[in-house]
């Protein structure tokens, strides 16, 4: 046993002092900001090394960083113990919106997981703006094709929403790897619906989404929480103390209510595994994309499994508006 944890302990010694090389596939029209992009990865994931080791500086990197990008980092790498989980990556560029952004997909770093178990890797996409910064940093989601999700959009706006909300679920899912509390405080609304285990609460002096819903009496005696509860719950339990909180997405269905074209819901299953506790449940989200760079998500859903009467899950259109 005392050799295999030395072993461990020289082989992230070993890693934390190789500098990764990072060369794309794909991006070859736009070779001077592929190059940048690179550069930059290669700076990120060589220091994130350094600091598990204990002789680098976050703040070294964060010119390289703009918006609240780099304190996403700061949270994962510090937070996590990050550091790389390869030599060499050859990760996927992707240019989006009209060469605007470029999207670097699956850099696997691995983490420390405390008391969680599974797989200590995670995959992360690095978004750069046309200046070769990065402005968002994701945990990807396993198990979907994106293309195909795209191409599932009724219409463009349909399809360029669909990305936008891939974009958001990743961001939503590395906020529970990192217990970004002031990201969850952000994206769920004040008058939200929240659903814990198989129990729904309307916020006080909210909409009354609820009463109007057509939700059957057995479904609606299930309301139990607020959004401050839920919020609190996290803190108090949930994210209290230093194991990894991996949470994964997978199996997504994505509907755009048909009168009120900003309104999506995203069904999906979740898996949850936090120090000694685990789950696995379906997962329901009506999110309002009205406003792009501030979407909140009005109801959220988590069901271990179908209700009883009729083996159905809450979905969009089980509220009207």
């Amino acid at each position: 046993m005392i050799k295999y944890i030395i072993f461990i302990f020289i082989c992230i010694n070993v890693v934390a002092q190789i500098k990764p090389s990072v060369q794309c596939v794909g991006g070859d029209n736009v070779p001077i900001i592929k190059q940048q992009i690179q550069v930059t990865l290669e700076t990120i994931l060589l220091e994130m090394n350094r600091i598990k080791k204990g002789n680098g500086s976050i703040e070294a990197l964060k010119t390289l960083f703009v918006g609240d990008a780099f304190e996403v980092f700061n949270k994962f790498a510090i937070g996590n113990g990050a550091y790389t989980a390869r030599r060499i990556y050859n990760p996927l560029l992707i240019e989006r919106n009209n060469r605007e952004t470029y999207d670097v997909r699956s850099i696997s770093v691995n983490v420390t997981m405390g008391e969680t178990e599974g797989s200590n890797m995670q995959d992360l996409i690095f978004s750069f703006n046309k200046e070769g910064k990065v402005s968002s940093l994701r945990a990807v989601l396993p198990n979907y094709d994106y293309n195909s999700v795209i191409s599932a959009g009724l219409n463009e706006r349909d399809s360029v929403l669909r990305g936008i909300i891939l974009d958001f679920m990743e961001q939503l899912r590395m906020a529970y790897n990192t217990k970004d509390m002031n990201f969850l405080e952000k994206v769920y609304s004040d008058n939200a619906l929240i659903i814990v285990g198989t129990v729904i609460k309307e916020e006080p002096n909210s909409p009354d989404l609820l009463k109007t819903s057509y939700l059957s009496q057995s479904k609606i005696k299930l309301v139990q929480q607020s959004k401050r509860e839920y919020l609190d719950g996290l803190t108090n339990k949930a994210f209290k103390g230093k194991s990894f909180v991996k949470v994964n997405f997978s199996k997504f269905t994505i509907m755009q209510h048909e009168k009120i074209a900003d309104i999506y819901g995203i069904s999906c299953e979740q898996e949850w595994k936090s120090g000694t506790y685990s789950d696995r449940g379906y997962l329901f989200l009506m999110i309002d994309f009205k406003d792009k760079k501030d979407s909140k998500i009005h109801v959220r859903v988590w069901q271990p499994g179908p209700f009883v009467e009729d083996g159905s899950y809450v979905g969009l259109y089980d509220f009207r508006f």
